[in-house]
């Protein structure tokens, strides 16, 4: 791929993600890739041959343009620019290309700037091959159409140089003007004139310019210097259209000829009549006026608006936008209130936040003109009027998808809410059994709860003045505030994003994907396992269930592309969808699968800490019981309705061959980190804490420079650390004051019925967890459902990993889309082009009902091993 200049300005990774979209072509000698004149819906690369260009005369004849030779692109003037094939593509000897579909070719022209500057050194540099060939050619194809031009009867000679000048003309009226009884007849007695003259696809009783004609015919016309003529005849095809009460047409034609005081006149003229008119015609006319016109003419441009609900919205949308950014120039407050509302209109059912805001902006200035007019005689009108927009409003908010801005009244709210709490609780007399001390401590902690739930203020900021709070009020001392900082747990989380950093720096994990999928079937149920087989093992080298998301939902995307599903078509979401659940979903299950797994168990006070190995065994039943579970879901309903197109070894071979042989900070990342992992499970022998084991890898990656400082700064999150330390010295200060005493007594009241059987409680946990993140999301919501129920779990002899366990897989639901960072990372991964929401909840119910069935099998395994008495 060294040869392909377009590709240098892409990382290796980069280079092969793209490789995975391409689909290989090969031609024969002679072989025709493309036609000019043709559509063009994609580009090329020539990987091995030669293509040699022709432009093609009306004659027939070609003229060669350029030979290209391997490494080059061709085939995207058509994509640039929009148009038909502007010359003929034609293979040179035995060739292999390289296909580029207009989708791909956008995202890399926007996303990579390499890119876009190699187009424009490439369309450079053809303009200057062929700016020589071109004007030869031009200068004799002109020549010849002037000569085959004045062989045709001099009759039709006037028509059809003044018809180059108007966009069609009816067929009638041209058997008027040459006195023929039909087209067919004509044709027969002057067969030529089908070189310049053709019926209109739409509309066969309209006839049109060949379009490689028009221009020559322009200027042929020119010569003559007819230009009363020209403007007599577009009037006389405008009055043509009129005469037979085709409005659209009419206007078309003026529009065309950018006679916008005609058009609109035209349009005023015949207001009465354009409830009937076509509509889309008359729309694509309005399209180009100039706006300071349009504008000047509110009635017109309201029908023009309202019309593009039902044909045209985004243009709409355009239109209005502008509009009501000229508002004050033009319109007065009760029109600009009908502009939003139309607005509103608009944009219901692509855009129904925007739609919201022209809602917001319509009600706000119609507020403003109701109180002007208070004073009025009218008083009693305007606020029934007032009252009506009212639940206009709250109707297509409803039909908008029940969209809510946020609500400030809420938020001013709940911050008085937190303060009163710190208030009561510091001011009131102990009662349950909590000292003073125990009573500041949950006035605090339920402030804290209240700002992570209404997220105004960074979590980790929260959770520093809580620390701020105990200090200052003497509930404990510094050293027990920030005590979270020095437990080894502490250290163990920052060397282990550490090493989710190196190992997301270095790329490796694509690599290892692309192994994986290459040892599985090409058909889509071996990709669908390979995607589940590369997702399991990649779950413990990275310690972040979004940036394994994030690797894997896109590489699922790519597979999708390359069998040929359509975006979010149960091919494409079922692939999404186990990349989501296997790269992402499954972090619980080891122990250096997800940070949140240490900090959670760290929750755990005066626990010995688990090696990586007996995390694994305690979990391996549940793993199996998860996996087959959801892959049988995603195999049932996530079916393919057409077959799919075999992904080729050869596409990812290629892929595995532009990422090169490994780097130097690759060979060390899987060294290093396979080291760690297997010290961390054989921890049980040689006795080293895990927090030391993971300092010796994270002194590797320092010292060999896969950590350099600026990794060290922005790929480890320092935010999410400063929190934890809080976090972990929450438990400890619970325990000092004994509220973790009072919150047992007190949830165990609430729990008791749940509390018989090992199943009931932890299917209730589960429940809990679930119905907890409606509200309260990711870490926070661990924190308090571990410190709430863990003295139960003690109480019913269950071992505290087992609790943890089922917290962890409970805490990440995605019923509703904002729920899950992990789910919003994956479904945006892939620019929403994978699966939908719809598709989501579906696997997020089907996920929920594992859960609570591994649970069910798991417990006679945990207490066959001791971790349920």
């Amino acid at each position: 791929m060294n040869q392909i200049e377009m590709l240098h300005g892409l990382s290796k990774v980069e280079q092969a993600r793209l490789l995975g979209k391409l689909e290989r072509i090969s031609y024969q000698n002679g072989e025709t890739v493309f036609e000019q004149g043709t559509a063009g819906d994609s580009m090329y690369l020539i990987q091995s041959g030669k293509i040699e260009l022709f432009t093609q005369g009306l004659d027939g004849r070609r003229f060669s343009l350029v030979v290209l030779a391997p490494g080059e692109a061709f085939g995207e003037m058509a994509l640039l620019t929009g148009e038909a094939r502007t010359a003929t593509a034609i293979a040179v000897g035995e060739t292999v290309l390289m296909r580029i579909d207009a989708e791909t070719f956008i995202e890399l022209v926007n996303e990579k700037t390499s890119i876009s500057a190699y187009f424009i050194r490439l369309l450079s540099k053809r303009l200057v091959q062929t700016n020589h060939n071109l004007q030869d050619a031009k200068e004799e194809r002109a020549r010849q159409f002037a000569a085959e031009f004045r062989v045709l009867d001099p009759t039709w000679h006037k028509v059809i140089l003044r018809c180059a000048h108007v966009p069609y003309v009816s067929k009638r009226l041209i058997l008027r003007e040459l006195n023929i009884p039909t087209w067919e007849e004509g044709l027969r007695a002057n067969p030529s004139v089908g070189n310049y003259l053709k019926p209109v696809e739409e509309n066969v009783q309209l006839l049109e310019v060949l379009p490689g004609a028009r221009s020559k015919l322009i200027e042929l016309y020119g010569a003559t210097s007819d230009t009363e003529g020209r403007h007599a005849w577009m009037e006389t095809v405008a009055a043509d259209f009129l005469q037979h009460g085709e409005i659209g047409h009419g206007a078309y034609v003026f529009a065309y000829a950018e006679k916008w005081e005609k058009l609109l006149g035209l349009l005023t003229q015949k207001r009465d009549q354009l409830e009937h008119a076509d509509w889309n015609i008359i729309i694509s006319a309005l399209a180009q006026c100039p706006e300071e016109l349009l504008f000047c003419d509110f009635s017109l441009l309201l029908a023009f608006l309202q019309e593009c609900v039902k044909e045209n919205p985004e243009l709409g949308i355009v239109k209005l936008d502008a509009a009501l950014g000229q508002r004050t120039g033009y319109f007065s407050d009760d029109e600009a209130i009908a502009l939003y509302r139309i607005g509103a209109e608009l944009c219901r059912q692509q855009h129904p936040a925007k739609s919201l805001e022209y809602l917001n902006a319509a009600m706000g200035l119609s507020q403003q003109t109701a109180a002007a007019a208070a004073n009025d005689e009218n008083r009693t009108f305007f606020l029934a009027k007032l009252s009506l927009d009212g639940m206009k409003r709250n109707g297509l908010v409803d039909a908008a998808g029940k969209l809510f801005a946020k609500n400030k009244l809420i938020t001013s709210l709940s911050v008085l809410l937190a303060i009163v709490c710190i208030v009561f609780f510091s001011l009131s007399a102990p009662f349950g059994g909590l000292s003073h001390q125990g009573m500041a401590f949950i006035g605090i902690a339920i402030a804290a709860v209240i700002f992570w739930i209404i997220n105004i203020i960074p979590d980790f900021i929260v959770a520093l003045f809580m620390a701020m709070y105990w200090v200052m009020d003497g509930l404990v001392k510094p050293e027990v505030a920030l005590s979270g900082y020095a437990s080894p747990v502490w250290l163990y989380m920052l060397f282990i994003l550490a090493l989710g950093a190196a190992i997301t720096k270095s790329g490796i994990l694509y690599r290892l994907s692309l192994y994986a999928l290459k040892a599985f079937p090409s058909h889509y149920r071996g990709q669908l396992w390979g995607i589940t087989v590369s997702g399991l093992l990649l779950n413990p080298l990275i310690p972040s269930s979004s940036a394994k998301a994030t690797l894997g939902v896109p590489i699922a995307q790519t597979i999708s592309e390359s069998m040929g599903f359509a975006d979010r078509s149960k091919g494409a979401a079922g692939l999404g969808l186990a990349a989501m659940i296997f790269y992402g979903f499954m972090a619980p299950f080891v122990l250096t699968g997800s940070y949140t797994n240490v900090m959670a168990y760290g929750l755990v006070a005066g626990n010995s800490s688990l090696s990586w190995f007996q995390w694994f065994w305690y979990a391996l039943p549940a793993f199996v019981v998860f996996t087959i579970g959801m892959l049988a879901v995603i195999l049932i309903f996530f079916k393919p309705k057409a077959p799919a197109k075999p992904i080729t070894k050869e596409v990812i071979d290629d892929q595995i061959r532009v990422l090169g042989a490994l780097t130097r900070e690759e060979k060390i990342t899987i060294a290093v980190t396979l080291a760690c992992i297997v010290l961390l499970m054989l921890q049980p022998l040689h006795g080293i804490d895990n927090a030391w084991v993971m300092l010796l890898g994270f002194a590797v990656f320092v010292i060999t420079g896969v950590l350099d400082a600026k990794t060290l700064k922005s790929g480890i999150d320092w935010p999410f650390l400063l929190f934890i330390g809080i976090a972990f010295s929450f438990a400890e200060v619970a325990t000092q004051l004994g509220v973790a005493d009072v919150m047992a007594q007190a949830t165990s009241q609430y729990m008791a019925p749940f509390m018989t059987s090992p199943y009931l409680f932890l299917i209730a946990v589960s429940l809990l967890s679930f119905l907890v993140t409606l509200i309260i999301r990711d870490d926070p919501a661990v924190i308090l459902l571990v410190m709430s129920m863990l003295p139960l779990a003690q109480k019913m002899e269950i071992h505290p990993w087992v609790l943890v366990f089922i917290i962890l897989l409970s805490t990440d639901p995605f019923f509703f889309a904002y729920q899950s960072p992990t789910y919003l990372t994956a479904y945006y991964s892939t620019e929403e082009r994978s699966f939908t929401h719809k598709q989501g909840q579906f696997i997020a119910v089907c996920y929920a009902i594992m859960v609570l069935i591994l649970i069910v099998a798991c417990v006679p395994f945990w207490q066959m091993i001791g971790l349920i008495h």
